[in-house]
């Protein structure tokens, strides 16, 4: 009879430090941004080894933040004075003020403050979904995916870029989405796989509005075929891209489609590269001399070469190489007029000397095919 009191009144025991048992609040000195940081540090100092094992505290600091913050607003929620308030925020808020619920009030305002309570629809529930959604960290399983990949191990690598795109959504910084599709595309390049390489510089241009309408496309292309003789100014004059993210995806894609011969998409691809790398730049020259007046591209060319930096990035991101290769797949795809035209401001006015002596080796080669 004792022991059968004892194994019950054990069992309660157990029972109840269970359902009673209580989260602690992480420390915020050691929050898991700054732990990531400190592990982007060691990444960029080289010091692979640390900064795995940076990233491995940094997860299990966020999922601990996640779980405490979770916990503090459900049990915020449970009193009755609390739960008559509803689930709209602004009338939850002056009660948790009432209780001295300073915990709960800090995860509300920290959370309005970096997403405005619009965002979750003044929903308590919607932003305790939205929390426990954040226990995964696609920024650190991104880095640990490019430590993997430098060391040569693709295929953990890929995984890890995999997880981090399938977690996108609640990236801090949206257009790292871009960096991890990139990623996934060098490494598929790498393992010779190009149909899934093709695949994730598709998923990038996808994002793009231009390329998915295709009246503007089809509009382009009749410009391009156009035997005008304004027809590339008018190009350049008519149309307009906006995600410059997308830059280095079209100039790749447009590389490929050349070497499988599928001239059309390399057109396609190869147009919406120049004219973003364009946009970009007469972007930026506008703002940069507020009095600069468009005359034609040659009028880009001379007044953004006033600009080291606007060139030299030009030169990273392969912007005059890909004026080329746009002039290139015009003639390809029987449209010489645009051709000559473009090839003919390239070789007087491109910013980068080795691509002027390419337009002006390229322009005679069209100019000799087009008299015969």
């Amino acid at each position: 009879m004792k022991k059968t009191f004892l194994f019950i009144f054990i069992s309660l025991f157990e029972f109840f430090c269970i359902f009673s048992e209580t989260i602690a609040k992480p420390d915020y000195i050691i929050d898991d941004k700054r732990i990531f940081l400190d592990a982007q540090i060691a990444f960029d100092r080289q010091d692979y080894g640390l900064a795995l094992k940076l990233v491995e505290r940094a997860k299990a600091a966020r999922k601990q933040k996640v779980k405490w913050e979770v916990y503090t607003l459900e049990n915020s929620l449970k009193p009755e004075e609390v739960k008559r308030a509803g689930d709209f925020i602004p009338d939850i808020l002056p009660v948790l003020s009432e209780r001295q619920d300073y915990d709960a009030l800090e995860i509300f305002f920290r959370y309005e403050k970096l997403y405005t309570m619009d965002f979750f629809e003044n929903s308590a529930k919607k932003l305790i979904a939205f929390i426990k959604n954040r226990s995964e960290f696609p920024e650190a399983d991104y880095l640990s995916g490019c430590v993997y990949q430098l060391e040569g191990e693709y295929s953990v690598a890929e995984q890890l870029f995999l997880k981090a795109f399938e977690f996108s959504s609640i990236l801090d910084v949206p257009d790292e989405k871009y960096d991890i599709l990139y990623s996934l595309a060098d490494i598929s390049f790498t393992k010779k796989n190009f149909e899934k390489y093709e695949e994730y510089l598709v998923l990038i241009i996808s994002q793009d509005k231009a390329f998915k309408n295709n009246r503007l496309i089809d509009a382009m292309k009749s410009t391009i075929r156009s035997v005008k003789s304004d027809c590339m100014e008018k190009f350049f004059l008519m149309y307009r891209t906006e995600n410059f993210r997308l830059l280095n995806a079209y100039f790749l894609l447009s590389e490929y489609y050349q070497e499988k011969n599928e001239k059309d998409r390399a057109l396609t691809t190869a147009a919406l590269g120049a004219l973003t790398g364009f946009s970009k730049v007469y972007d930026v020259v506008s703002k940069r001399n507020p009095e600069f007046e468009y005359a034609g591209l040659s009028s880009l060319f001379i007044e953004e070469c006033k600009y080291t930096d606007i060139v030299e990035w030009g030169i990273k991101n392969n912007v005059w190489k890909g004026f080329n290769d746009f002039a290139e797949n015009t003639f390809k795809n029987e449209c010489p007029v645009f051709a000559v035209k473009l090839y003919t401001i390239l070789k007087e006015h491109s910013p980068e000397e080795y691509w002027r002596a390419e337009a002006s080796v390229r322009l005679d080669v069209i100019t000799a095919a087009v008299k015969r």
